[in-house]
């Protein structure tokens, strides 16, 4: 089952578990709840109604549930009269017949004494109370006017009941052609109170029933669920964590395993760990197997990149070998051409009368020397690189001095404008800025003049008198390349200045001027 069909029934799960709770409640505990409430409240409230009478012998300022069905006896310790109250009348009765005096005074000597009202409802049985009903009900309802003014003296004060009721209204149902319901209903500013009236016809007689109702109110319900919400609350509570719990260890634990295979993946300093197993088929299984095979495949080219390294080491070796077994090669027979040429030069021997040519021959073998020494140099691992301030000036004035002969021969004018300081290794930067002065000494034809400037991080050259052939441009950094015609295919001046300019961070930038060549190396700030 996929994540989101999962996910889905979770939630559809959840949702059924809260409708079922709180039907449930509705169904079954609410009623009983509300039950129990009303009880309690009536308790209260003839309670009150209780206390409020004892202490004011009077309906007047009293809160009543039930207008019309509420009232209270009064029964003095002494005399012959008892009273009775509630919101519609005040009566007062005087027993006049003996009979009924002696059973008034059988219950106030407990009257009397509270602690005794328990003991009155042990020493009357149901059947002695039923008799002393039975002889009040017989004596009130003997017949003829004397008999019952010898037994009691009645007054009563009516109330008036408008102003007990209020909001009056009255609606009318016709519920079929032969029955209409009226429906009349009033308020005390408590309760509401409704009675019913049903006209029906039948086919020979008119129908009339009256059915009088105390309608419930809502404001009654509002306790019972306040006083419920702590448990509801609870238990729904209670519930979402159960829910979550069992979610999260079917869907969430499979995340947290991946992601802490994950970590553990990156911790370890090779792919040689055990795959993921994962649990069942949905996205989740689905994204374990594929970091699995991710794995897998990052551990493949992870063994091929480490043969290729391997090989790669091995091939620069055996060029470095080549490279200075070549260099070593070339440098004894120029060593011996250098020392046969200075023998013609000085007349030694059969060498006489050559001094036309000799310079020339001697100029090409300097110029190859340079060649074997830049591959050489070109061995400079920059793992041995030594940072450090050099000053441009000192620098630059150190590498001019070495070609100040060769100037002079050429009638070259250098000249070294400005001061500068960079950090970076000294003995690669003379070799680059060497091969720069070389190049320009070389190439730059008799009587014209070389200018350098010099700035922070910054080095610029100038030779006039000479262009480079713009199909060279592009490539005039790569080996071999050269612009002089007579000795095309020996030039690495520029392939190490962009070789060493590189491993130093650097930046070298070649172009032609209008009278001349630019050649500038820009730096990196520290």
């Amino acid at each position: 089952m996929g994540l989101s069909k999962k996910t889905f029934l979770y939630s559809i799960m959840l949702a059924v578990l809260m409708v079922s709770l709180v039907v449930g409640y509705f169904a079954f505990m609410l009623p009983s709840l509300y039950v129990d409430y009303v009880k309690k409240d009536n308790l209260n409230s003839i309670a009150a109604i209780q206390e409020g009478y004892m202490k004011t012998k009077s309906y007047k300022e009293l809160m009543v549930k039930n207008p019309t069905g509420t009232f209270s006896v009064e029964i003095p310790d002494r005399g012959e009269k008892i009273y009775a109250a509630s919101k519609f009348f005040q009566m007062s009765i005087e027993i006049k017949d003996e009979e009924l005096k002696e059973i008034l005074d059988s219950f106030r000597k407990y009257g009397n004494n509270p602690e005794k009202w328990k003991e009155m409802e042990e020493d009357f049985s149901k059947e002695e109370l039923i008799d002393k009903w039975n002889v009040i009900k017989e004596k009130l309802l003997a017949e003829g006017s004397k008999t019952e003014e010898a037994l009691l003296e009645v007054k009563i004060d009516t109330q008036d009941n408008e102003q007990i009721y209020k909001e009056e209204y009255r609606k009318r149902h016709m519920l079929s052609d032969s029955l209409i319901v009226y429906e009349n209903g009033v308020s005390d500013g408590n309760n509401v109170y409704i009675t019913y009236l049903a006209i029906g016809k039948t086919e020979d007689s008119l129908v009339i029933s009256v059915l009088p109702v105390m309608a419930p109110k809502m404001n009654d319900l509002f306790p019972v669920l306040m006083g419920s919400l702590p448990m509801i609350v609870a238990l729904v509570f209670f519930l979402v964590l159960v829910a979550s719990g069992e979610f999260s260890k079917r869907i969430v634990n499979p995340i947290i395993r991946l992601a802490g295979y994950a970590e553990h993946a990156k911790a370890v300093e090779s792919f040689h760990i055990e795959p993921f197993v994962p649990e069942g088929n949905d996205e989740i299984g689905a994204l374990g197997r594929t970091l699995n095979e991710l794995y897998e495949k990052l551990q493949d080219n992870l063994v091929e990149l480490e043969e290729k390294n391997r090989m790669l080491e091995e091939e620069n070796e055996r060029q470095e070998v080549f490279l200075r077994a070549s260099s070593h090669q070339l440098k004894t027979p120029i060593a011996a051409a250098l020392l046969l040429v200075e023998g013609m030069m000085n007349e030694v021997g059969k060498y006489k009368n050559t001094k036309e040519y000799l310079p020339k021959v001697k100029e090409q073998l300097w110029s190859m020397r340079k060649i074997v020494e830049d591959i050489l140099y070109l061995n400079h691992c920059a793992d041995s690189l030594q940072i450090e301030p050099v000053s441009l000036r000192e620098l630059t004035e150190e590498a001019a001095a070495a070609y100040r002969v060769q100037a002079a021969e050429k009638k070259l004018s250098i000249e070294i404008e400005g001061m500068g300081t960079v950090h970076t290794d000294r003995e690669i930067l003379k070799k680059i800025i060497d091969n720069l002065i070389s190049n320009a000494v070389q190439y730059t034809p008799e009587g014209e003049k070389i200018c350098m400037s010099l700035a922070d991080n910054m080095f610029r050259i100038e030779n006039y008198g000479v262009r480079i052939e713009e199909q060279l441009l592009p490539n005039i950094c790569k080996p071999f390349v050269s612009s002089n015609t007579k000795q095309k295919g020996k030039g690495l001046g520029l392939y190490v200045v962009s070789y060493y300019n590189r491993l130093l961070g650097g930046k070298l930038r070649v172009e032609n001027l209008e009278k001349g060549v630019l050649a500038q190396l820009t730096f990196p700030c520290m």
